[in-house]
């Protein structure tokens, strides 16, 4: 603190601050010093015309100045026309640099062209690549044009050269060469000197660029390539397993981010129709990377993580709104001089301001949150340095003491017969590298963890198959079937044959509310003790009265249903309901009194009625799976379609099966109790459980 404090580090720091502040003014008055000079004495006058006479089978650049007018009018074509007062400057200075910064419209170049008029070789004009349309003239005549001028403006989003034919002009000299030009969204003017030429040497020369522009990007195309394919892939991934969400964040950053590269280096394109896909694209990038750096963190199960999601989305949303503007003022390109349309450029660019600080942002959030993993990490550091060199370094752009730092992004490190290896080309591999990594490391956790969930519902539904069809001692005088099919691993139907004293036999059989591990578990609370009520009073509205006593509180929200009947071998029957599809008897329900569910209403007590069921006769319980059955139509097979069915005394077997072949979509029982005809020495039948579909 003393040395920050004393005069010489006072004099230091007071120094370097001169420093940065004159490097800045000093560049632009370098700049302003160049400029003049070029007007002045570093190339020929501009009223002197440029000489393509005895040019051959050759080409020169049309170098010198240039008169340069903003505006429009088409008389400026003309040969005659006096453009003495006209801003001179040469084909490589941009408008902005001319003293026109931010504008937008038209402008005019004009030249005097010196040809001989004895020349028989067809000549032609090369336009470099344009940011803008042009429409040329020669001698006051329109002879070609790159894009389309307003109304209707049309130009390529990515820029090519343009070949432009000239006519002969038999007998003169000198022509006149006006090129109109007109831009709306970038700097305007020419990136490159104008040349003209013999025009087969011409048209080869736009063949050569094309081709050396091709070969420059053919690495950066199997990039894009490589993204495309691994983000398709986790589409379809995602499609076969929805609730991994990584998957789809995965798969739309990297489909959007080959999508947008590929749509910006497209050649013969229309800007309208790429700029608004590119800012769509653009936007799906950004959300779906935000997402994804939170998901691969693994932080969702973290406290706190509802603010992270909440500060994505105000992030997502502020480059949804640039998004809007940006479609909307491209909309406006033929409106260009509205007031919405220079509102709409007035405003600052959002997204490039709200893209690479979320981005870090979000970062470190994860690093500081989530657990210290390699994957993560890498992932994490591949992020930053994408957000770095995508993002912020058109953050970076404004300030010209970064120039040197950014250059060597762009700055080709190698070729590979012509292709070139930039920085960004090895940092997109390593991002896309460690994406995959991540990914894969936290898809194999996860399922490690399926497998060992799997397992214990294997385990569950082992322990269910016990509990719920153990095996009885018989129930005399009857014959007892079985259908039992979960509609997962595990399910909520329940049924209980139950030898009493005297030869009676209690059958009990229920649905709990819900699927799953939760129903599962409710129904071994209510197979436990419906055998401990059982040897305390076996009658039927006991039961379920202690059943309903039990279950409250316990239900989680939920209830049960369930049918208690008590049967002996002379066929006397006594049935209570409590909320459960009626049973029905040969064909025909059973109508008994109306009961509450079980864990609603504490105190609830329940009616019996008695019932003889004569020789060969079948009482068949089922459960709201089968009347719940649905198809594809969504239509359910409801209480019609089943007593139709119970008319033709069907097996268990024949019920459950129907129900599924509708369409399942619960838990399914049905339970058949038949009286033997003769001796009531009977048997019990239980048929085996039936797994869950597939």
């Amino acid at each position: 603190m003393r040395y920050l404090a004393s005069p010489f580090s006072l004099l230091l720091w007071t120094s370097l601050l001169l420093w940065t502040t004159a490097s800045g003014s000093g560049q632009a008055a370098l700049a302003q010093q160049k400029t003049i000079a070029a007007s002045s004495t570093a190339a020929p006058a501009a009223d002197e015309a440029f000489n393509a006479a005895g040019i051959g089978t050759g080409s020169r650049v049309i170098d010198g100045l240039w008169q340069f007018q903003v505006g429009d009018d088409l008389t400026w074509a003309q040969p005659g026309f006096d453009d003495s007062r006209w801003q001179r400057l040469t084909t490589d200075t941009s408008w902005a640099d001319a003293g026109h910064p931010d504008y937008t419209g038209f402008a005019w170049y004009r030249r005097q062209i010196t040809v001989d008029p004895a020349e028989k070789n067809s000549l032609a004009l090369y336009l470099p690549e344009l940011n803008s349309v042009a429409e040329v003239c020669w001698n006051g005549e329109k002879v070609g044009s790159a894009g389309t001028l307003p109304p209707h403006a049309s130009w390529d989003f990515s820029p090519s050269p343009v070949v432009i034919p000239l006519p002969p002009a038999p007998g003169a000299s000198t022509g006149t060469l006006a090129i109109r030009m007109w831009v709306v969204f970038d700097d305007g003017g020419f990136l490159r000197p104008v040349q003209i030429g013999y025009a087969p040497l011409i048209q080869q020369m736009r063949v050569r660029s094309a081709d050396h522009s091709l070969r420059q990007m053919l690495i950066l195309y199997g990039v894009w390539l490589i993204f495309l394919c691994a983000g398709l892939t986790a589409l379809i991934l995602w499609l076969r397993s929805r609730s991994q969400g990584v998957l789809l964040c995965a798969a739309l950053y990297l489909v959007s981010y080959a999508s947008e590269n590929f749509s910006e280096w497209a050649l013969g394109v229309d800007y309208q129709a790429v700029g608004d896909f590119f800012a769509v694209t653009d936007w799906i990038n950004h959300a779906a990377f935000l997402f994804l750096i939170l998901l691969l963190a693994g932080l969702p199960n973290r406290p706190g993580i509802r603010f992270w999601k909440r500060t994505c989305i105000c992030f997502s949303a502020i480059v949804l709104l640039d998004v809007v503007r940006r479609v909307t003022e491209i909309g406006l390109v033929d409106h260009y001089q509205s007031a919405l349309s220079r509102f709409l450029r007035a405003i600052p660019d959002l997204r490039e301001y709200a893209e690479g600080p979320s981005v870090l942002l979000l970062l470190v959030a994860c690093l500081v949150l989530s657990k210290p993993r390699l994957p993560r990490l890498l992932f994490m550091a591949a992020a930053a340095l994408d957000a770095f060199l995508g993002d912020l370094s058109g953050v970076f752009d404004n300030f010209p003491q970064f120039d040197r730092f950014l250059q060597w992004e762009a700055h080709p490190l190698f070729a590979i017969y012509g292709a070139l290896v930039r920085v960004r080309t090895l940092a997109d591999l390593l991002f896309l590298f460690a994406i995959i990594y991540a990914m894969w490391d936290q898809l194999s956790s996860l399922l490690a963890e399926q497998r060992r969930v799997n397992a214990e519902l294997k385990a569950a539904q082992e322990v269910q198959t016990v509990l719920v069809a153990a095996e009885e001692r018989g129930a005399p005088g009857y014959a007892v079937a079985s259908v039992y099919r979960p509609a997962s691993e595990v399910g909520g139907d329940f049924f209980q044959v139950i030898p009493l004293e005297g030869d009676a036999t209690l059958i009990v059989a229920g649905d709990v509310s819900g699927k799953g591990l939760r129903a599962a578990m409710t129904v071994s609370l209510i197979v436990g003790a419906v055998r401990t009520l059982a040897e305390q009073d076996s009658s039927p509205a006991a039961v379920l009265a202690g059943l309903n006593r039990r279950l409250i509180g316990r239900t989680q929200g939920g209830f049960a249903t369930c049918c208690a009947t008590r049967i002996d071998p002379t066929g006397h029957a006594i049935l209570a309901n409590a909320g459960h599809c009626q049973p029905y008897l040969d064909g025909h329900e059973v109508e008994l009194p109306a009961g509450l569910p079980l864990g609603l209403v504490d105190g609830i007590t329940y009616e019996e009625i008695a019932l003889a069921i004569a020789h060969t006769q079948q009482l068949t319980l089922v459960s709201d799976g089968v009347v719940e059955a649905r198809n594809h139509h969504g239509e359910l097979y409801g209480f019609d379609r089943l007593s139709a069915l119970m008319r033709e005394r069907p097996t268990a077997e024949h019920v459950a099966k129907t129900a599924v072949d509708f369409g399942q979509d619960d838990d399914i029982t049905v339970l058949t109790v038949t009286r033997l005809a003769a001796e009531p020495g009977a048997v019990v039948q239980f048929s085996a459980l039936s797994p869950a579909p597939a």
